[in-house]
């Protein structure tokens, strides 16, 4: 080899190290996409001298649009910023995307995409994209080298916690109280904005669901109490990382150390009340399909033949889960929790196996989904598929009928106790906690309840503590000017409209029909409230109709951010009012001129501008 050769060669070894001076390129990164940027994905970060670029891939809906903010930057740990340059694509696969302005997704729902800011330093390793910090801004955090991934420092509190070796749940005893959670989370960051949810589970004195979302605050702990009157399996996680299922009990604390992670495991130790027991269900949850029971019986059920066949697969799959628990090597509690689960799930295909089974179908790729359009036919024609033999109808509760039963979410599924499943052998405290519910809700039900002699005067309690409260909350409302509560309930359901309309004669009139638990009722309020601000002093009226489903003291609650007239009607009058709209959902709308005649109908929101459209034509 000549000296031109060599030197040629070492210039050219001298220029590729200088390249890989210039560049940095993390390949797959690891990045937690934040509670509500799950249809992101980051492939790629280039870290150059001139810029640095993220690759990503976008999934959304066909035709639906992103944007990114012109203030768009990055984020290095020692709080420096770097500006968003453009969107430009790098490659034929990437589109082109310009800050501030709506990038219309293909028909694919796929779109790969590019964002280029100042350059950052190549020794960089983790920063984070913001839009801002404002609720709804796209924020991608802990970007980062998957091979520079950042362990978690486990503060020393939290060092070596001491579970106990064993736990039982509790026998159902109504003790009212506050169940009280903190948290820690490791790894969280200011602007992060994260909430922590409960629920998945009804207090018993309530007749609604507590669904709840707690902030962090900035330095990543928060405290949240929960209303119970016995001790309660429930739902608790983080949007983006994952859900969990705990128990809480009333006047027990439970504190929780997570991380903020992409990994869905962010539950790293429980102290407190039943932590072994919450620990072994947070891992339980990981370790296998607890909670996936429909999705991944369906394809197992599929493939069998006959009823006979069908009755022992899920039998088998029962049997499975219940070994599982075992082997695992949970918790007595934890293990009858998960039990109790396998159980429900069981006796609700096995009794109502057409229903089940109709609802799912299989995709081209073999991914089972529940949403089958032929689902009312395909339960007609699957009647037949599973006929329980006589010793089955007879089938005796194993687990479901214990004394510590109502731990557990499975005792309160709604459709439990519809089956004739020997419910007189069960524990007569159980039955006496699951009528409560019933008898919160129905009148006649309640009045039965409380006159029924056998009947615990615990749970007789909580059912006298609740109608109270009824009574003081109506009250209240019957003092408040536009709120109208039971002052038309000797009206007939075939004159109520008709009285309602009487009162705003000469005023164009929008009766929206709704309920508290109505989530697009909610958003059609929230989209209307600034419309309604514009035209007020307008020869215009609103005015809210909903039904007793609405629990009072929500309706109560909720009518304080609603501007203008409210009724609660009775369920007869409810029911009339939409059959004469020919209405089979709500939010239902409906429109009249200052002459009391209806010129607009529609069920769902339409949106603000057609309903100022119309009501500025109805008020002329």
């Amino acid at each position: 080899m000549n000296k031109k050769t060599i030197i040629t060669i070492l210039f050219a070894l001298v220029a590729v190290a200088g390249q890989a001076q210039n560049q940095v390129v993390w390949e797959n990164p690891s990045a937690f996409m934040g509670a509500s940027n799950s249809m992101f994905e980051i492939t790629k970060v280039e870290l150059k001298q001139t810029e640095t670029v993220i690759h990503f891939i976008a999934n959304y809906r066909p035709g639906s649009w992103i944007r990114f903010a012109k203030e768009s930057f990055l984020q290095t740990p020692d709080g420096k910023k770097y500006a968003i340059t453009g969107g430009a694509k790098t490659n034929e696969k990437e589109s082109d995307l310009q800050p501030d302005s709506l990038f219309w997704m293909p028909e694919s729902g796929m779109a790969h995409l590019a964002l280029h800011f100042k350059p950052v330093p190549l020794d960089t390793r983790e920063m984070d994209f913001l839009e801002g910090y404002f609720d709804g801004a796209f924020k991608f955090w802990n970007i980062c080298d998957s091979k520079d991934k950042k362990e978690v420092v486990i503060p020393d509190e939290w060092k070596n916690v001491q579970y106990a070796q064993d736990e039982t749940l509790p026998a159902a005893k109504i003790n009212k109280g506050v169940a009280t959670i903190k948290v820690k989370m490791l790894g969280y960051k200011p602007g992060m904005n994260l909430e922590f949810y409960v629920g998945g589970f009804r207090p018993l004195g309530l007749r609604e669901d507590f669904s709840k979302e707690f902030r962090f605050a900035d330095d990543g702990t928060l405290k949240a109490e929960i209303p119970l009157w016995l001790a309660r399996e429930v739902t608790v996680g983080v949007q983006g990382m994952t859900y969990s299922n705990i128990v809480i009990a009333p006047g027990q604390e439970t504190s929780i150390l997570m991380k903020v992670t992409s990994d869905h495991r962010p539950f790293l130790a429980f102290k407190g009340y039943l932590a072994k027991t919450n620990m072994d269900l947070v891992t339980a949850d990981d370790n296998f399909e607890r909670y996936k029971d429909d999705y991944s019986t369906y394809p197992k059920v599929k493939a069998c033949k006959t009823s006979a066949e069908r009755l022992q697969c899920l039998k088998d799959i029962f049997n499975q889960r219940v070994a599982d628990a075992k082997a695992a090597k949970y918790t007595t509690a934890a293990q009858d929790l998960i039990n109790m689960d396998a159980e429900r799930k069981y006796v609700r295909w096995s009794r109502d196996f057409a229903v089940i089974y109709s609802q799912y179908v299989v995709s081209e790729d073999g991914t089972v989904y529940r949403g089958n359009e032929h689902y009312s036919d395909d339960v007609e024609k699957n009647k037949d598929m599973l006929t329980l033999p006589d010793e089955e109808i007879s089938y005796t509760w194993k687990y479901l009928n214990e004394p510590a039963s109502p731990c557990s979410a499975a005792f309160w599924d709604e459709n439990l106790f519809n089956y004739d499943l020997n419910a007189s052998e069960k524990n007569a405290f159980n039955v006496d906690l699951h009528g409560i519910s019933s008898a919160l809700i129905y009148e006649s039900i309640g009045k039965v309840y409380l006159s029924h002699p056998t009947i615990h005067e615990d749970c007789k309690n909580v059912v006298r503590e609740y109608q109270a409260e009824q009574q003081r909350i109506g009250q209240q409302l019957a003092a408040q000017e536009h709120v109208f509560y039971q002052k038309y309930d000797d009206v007939a359901p075939e004159n109520i409209l008709q009285t309602i309309l009487d009162k705003y004669k000469g005023k164009a009139v929008l009766i929206d029909i709704w309920a508290t638990w109505c989530g697009p009722c909610r958003a059609g309020h929230k989209a209307m409230a600034p419309m309604k601000e514009e035209m007020k002093g307008q020869n215009v009226q609103f005015v809210y109709l909903t039904p007793p489903s609405s629990p009072l003291n929500t309706w109560q609650e909720m009518l304080k951010d609603i501007d203008g007239d409210h009724y609660y009607l009775t369920n007869e009058q409810y029911t009339y009012i939409l059959d004469k709209y020919e209405s089979d959902g709500i939010p239902t709308y409906a429109i009249y001129n200052t002459k009391g005649e209806q010129t607009f109908k529609n069920i769902g929101f339409p949106g603000n501008d057609v309903i100022r459209k119309e009501l500025e034509a109805a008020s002329k």
